[in-house]
């Protein structure tokens, strides 16, 4: 989280009383996840050339272990019990035509090792194995359980909801259409940008049943967002959205997913929250 006094720095604020005081670290991050001690910030060093990387943070948030990242830090997630985290980033040079490239690399937060990329892993659709060239991998979700993670797989112009597993390293599609997936804390729901129009960056915010596979848009909140959402709770989640004012700076809202309520601002002046448990 970061307030205009402290800008890019990771900040630290109370869930129920977000308006209270806002406590600042030392520590630049842009992207920060957060669970059971462990953590991940990422953070872009600027220059002629930016560099990109990843701190793996003890449960005091001082750095441990350092990660160079291979481009912008997007997306960054860690499993409920601290083990597994996710960090994406976007690349570039990769030539297959595909509108951006990204690369999803999962960590142990004991020692900040990589594990490997999702693009290692095998994935599979209807019973066979599926490949392509222009596989695209990000926004990660862990299960409570670490071992299963959710994600979105984009190829063929088409975007897909994985369910992934750790130990056999092998992801299934369960679901076309949907992005930047995010497991509710009792894991029954994914809450996740849903594209309004083909070839068009026209998202609404949706919540998925993973039991039953149906889902609705969140009505409390009709603009275009573009973000991974956090749970506040098992029944509001939260997001970034740009200010009027400036495009650089963006204000955390919140919404119910029934929709009984209209959005409003949770936080202002900050982006990439994290809800510790």
């Amino acid at each position: 989280m970061t307030r205009s006094a402290h800008s890019g720095m990771l900040s630290l604020a109370a869930p129920d009383a977000p308006d209270g005081a806002c406590v600042a670290t030392p520590l630049p991050c842009e992207r920060v996840s957060f669970a059971a001690g462990h953590g991940v910030c990422l953070h872009t060093v600027p220059g002629i050339f930016p560099r990109y990387t990843a701190a793996v943070l003890d449960g005091t948030l001082r750095p441990f272990a350092s990660i160079t990242l291979d481009g912008r830090p997007t997306r960054t997630r860690t499993s409920a019990d601290g083990r597994i985290g996710a960090i994406t980033v976007f690349v570039f040079g990769d030539n297959y035509g595909a509108p951006f490239s990204t690369r999803t690399t999962l960590v142990d937060m004991s020692s900040g090792d990589v594990i490997g990329q999702l693009e290692q892993f095998s994935t599979w659709r209807d019973g066979a194995r599926f490949r392509a060239v222009d596989f695209n991998f990000w926004g990660v979700t862990f299960s409570s359980d670490a071992n299963t993670f959710y994600a979105s797989l984009r190829t063929g112009g088409s975007t897909y909801l994985v369910r992934g597993d750790l130990a056999l390293r092998r992801m299934t599609v369960l679901r076309e259409n949907v992005e930047c997936p995010s497991l509710s804390p009792d894991n029954r729901l994914i809450a996740f940008k849903k594209r309004m129009s083909p070839g068009a960056d026209d998202w609404r915010l949706a919540v998925l049943d993973v039991k039953t596979m149906t889902e609705h848009l969140i009505g409390g909140e009709t603009r275009r967002i573009d973000d991974q959402v956090e749970w506040l709770d098992s029944a509001h989640v939260l997001y970034a959205v740009p200010a009027r004012t400036s495009s650089s700076i963006s204000d955390v809202w919140v919404a119910p997913i029934d929709g009984s309520t209209p959005a409003r601002i949770f936080l202002p002046q900050a982006e990439s929250p994290v809800v510790v448990r």
